[in-house]
């Protein structure tokens, strides 16, 4: 069996067409869910079963930290992973996918990382070296080790933040959607993304996707105020309407903050409301464009005809921090054609043609039928114990 493990909305959308394809191919599959910002209705008639954890993410790290203490064991216990089953996770940064993944190799399974929509992904595996810790992060670092399973979890630092990272024995490889070089000692894997369909666009109609680097500490608070309204005083002047979307992460008080003291400077810009992923509001919004500073979905517009228009260049703040230049790399790397000036932000950009032309991409479905993936994919017609 197949597992897919999802945290977000985000993540079960992409599982989901994943999991029609192979499902069309023949192979089933079954999904593991530990919510952090995940609404969506699970649909039993795609998944075969459906697991769910509960994360101990949301507590303070005193509190959460004595919840991960057991939760090697209930996972054992409730898992029925066998050395028939392979494991596809879209993060390792929520412990309890690290220990479920764990459990997998422990029982002769497979465990193998997917692209998590792309910027999360990228900048950590691109990294040659993080950025030194500093006392708390050492004794928060040897505390998540105390946790039974962790042994071998480290963090891996920038702008900061500190992401952790399993040890790479525990992973059977890495399937991303464009080409990449990364620093772990992992097998890549180029797949096919499982397209959108084609938008019939509104010629002049823009969205916008915040990001909360507010309270990420990648932007002071007097930085993101000034470098939001350029923005929107750029959409604004280069498109015929401007919408605007919060990320799910920013709270109420937050967004009330932003509508009083920005966005009502702009009277035109009209607020989409909720958090649903905006893959599922393209065909239904319909932009000409989709910008952001380097939100995730301006990476998964390929063949939509939506163009993705990358803003953080054009603030200096931003260029200049460490994950934003390692970005910029790749975007360069991958033929992206950046706007020069505020100017060209407007109504009849195009991000090139080489930008989404990934030629050596595969199907999920083909590459998992491959014999260097050993024996833990079964498809429907063939008989399996678990």
């Amino acid at each position: 069996m197949l597992y897919f493990l999802v945290n977000n909305d985000y993540q079960y959308l992409e599982a989901e067409r994943l999991a029609r394809e192979l499902r069309a191919a023949g192979m089933r599959t079954a999904l593991i869910a530990i919510p952090h910002k995940l609404t969506s209705k699970l649909d039993p008639g795609l998944f075969e079963s459906i697991l769910t954890f509960r994360t101990p993410a949301h507590f303070p790290w005193r509190k959460a930290w004595l919840r991960y203490f057991g939760a090697q064991r209930r996972i054992r216990a409730q898992l029925s992973a066998t050395d028939e089953d392979t494991l596809i996770l879209f993060t390792e940064y929520e412990l309890l996918n690290q220990l479920v993944a764990i459990t997998f190799k422990e029982r002769g399974g497979s465990a193998y990382l997917i692209e998590d929509g792309g910027v999360g992904t990228y900048i950590p595996l691109t990294l040659k070296q993080h950025e030194p810790y500093n006392w708390k992060n050492r004794l928060l670092q040897a505390s998540m080790r105390a946790i039974p399973g962790l042994r071998r979890t480290h963090f891996t630092k920038f702008d900061g933040i500190l992401f952790p990272m399993m040890d790479d024995r525990y992973l059977d490889g890495i399937f991303l959607y464009r080409q990449l070089a990364i620093s772990r000692k992992v097998p890549v894997n180029i797949i096919a993304r499982p397209t959108l369909p084609r938008v019939k666009t509104w010629t002049g109609r823009v969205v916008f996707l915040n990001q909360p680097f507010y309270s990420e500490y990648i932007q002071t608070a007097s930085n993101y105020e000034a470098g939001l309204r350029r923005i929107l005083s750029a959409l604004c002047a280069g498109y015929r309407e401007v919408l605007f979307k919060f990320h799910p992460r920013e709270q109420s008080e937050a967004r009330a903050q932003i509508t009083s003291q920005i966005l009502n400077e702009f009277p035109t810009l009209r607020v989409i409301e909720g958090n649903q992923p905006f893959e599922a509001l393209i065909a239904e919004l319909r932009p000409e464009a989709v910008a952001s500073y380097n939100s995730t979905p301006l990476l998964n517009l390929a063949g939509t005809g939506v163009q993705p228009v990358f803003l953080y260049h054009l603030l200096p703040d931003l260029l200049q921090a460490p994950s934003f230049a390692a970005m910029h790399l790749l975007l360069e790397r991958w033929g992206y054609r950046f706007a020069t000036n505020w100017s060209e932000v407007s109504s009849g950009y195009h991000a090139g043609e080489r930008f989404d032309n990934v030629v050596t991409a595969i199907p999920l479905s083909q590459l998992l039928e491959r014999p260097f993936l050993g024996t833990g994919l079964m498809s429907a017609n063939q008989t399996s114990a678990s």
